[in-house]
């Protein structure tokens, strides 16, 4: 029995996956789709880039920022897409639906996060490689195999909080004000742009409350040249939270899914 059932939740995830394709290029043409991918992180990029430099403070030069940056995409893109899914069904009408599944909808959104995850690490790629080849960074001494790791436990604990919004996104018309204030809230509480040591001290335990903060943190110390077991802190706090959020979106899931099916607002869009 419980063999039959890790095969039929392997069917449903891939089965989402597949939907979640179909449905982000129903909803957005798949030219438009790789421009976001290409180009968003570059501009976000270039415009801390050139603030940095004309500010000229030894502690946050070209590198420090366009590093964080690179790492931040990943996060941009995951919180985004995963916090957006629910819009998307209701602009392709499948909200209903998923709604009627007997599935789950944490099964099915975790399927079409897949995706998403997988869109997240082509923006990292590209984004090291903005870094590398048009700001200069240098990442000679990158220890690779850790900044891999760092990438994709970032893309595992960003989906959580992107889970979580998109289960308030199935009661809203739509979660991306959400995803853009909590976005904008890690560009500046995360460390992304400037330590986290320039906060005021009553907003530093915040940004340690968030994943990006550690992620942004292991992956400088990857750039480098650090070892897994020497940034083991920051990925274990980044797999804590992570896991917190999924577990927190699995129940918000649940209980706005129960919301909407009293409201009949499921297909509100």
């Amino acid at each position: 029995m419980e063999g039959f059932n890790v095969m039929r939740t392997a069917r449903i995830l891939a089965h989402s996956s597949s939907l979640s394709i179909r449905n982000t290029f129903a909803a957005i043409p798949w030219w438009l789709w790789l421009a976001q991918v290409l180009l968003t992180s570059l501009f976000s990029m270039a415009f801390f880039a050139f603030v940095a430099d004309f500010a000229g403070n030894p502690e946050v030069t070209v590198a420090y920022v366009v590093l964080g940056n690179s790492i931040q995409s990943i996060a941009m893109v995951t919180l985004y897409s995963i916090a957006n899914l629910p819009a998307i069904e209701k602009h392709v009408g499948t909200m209903p639906v998923l709604i009627s599944s007997p599935s789950g909808l944490f099964t099915i959104f975790t399927g079409m996060a897949l995706f998403q995850i997988l869109a997240g690490f082509l923006t990292v790629i590209v984004s090291l490689g903005y870094a590398v080849f048009i700001f200069g960074l240098d990442l000679s001494a990158m220890n690779y195999e850790v900044m891999a790791a760092i990438v994709i436990i970032t893309a595992f604990s960003m989906a959580g909080l992107g889970m979580m919004i998109g289960a308030i996104g199935i009661y809203l018309r739509t979660g991306m004000i959400l995803a853009s204030v909590v976005s904008y809230i890690g560009l500046v509480l995360c460390g992304v742009n400037f330590p986290v040591s320039y906060l005021p001290t009553w907003l530093q335990p915040v940004s340690y409350s968030l994943p990006l903060t550690y992620a942004v943190e292991a992956a400088r110390a990857a750039a480098e040249g650090a070892t897994l077991t020497e940034v083991f802190p920051e990925i274990g706090m980044m797999l804590l939270l992570g896991g917190a959020m999924l577990i927190l979106s699995w129940f918000m899931l649940r209980g706005f899914e129960r919301m909407v099916r009293r409201n009949g607002s499921y297909e509100a869009f």
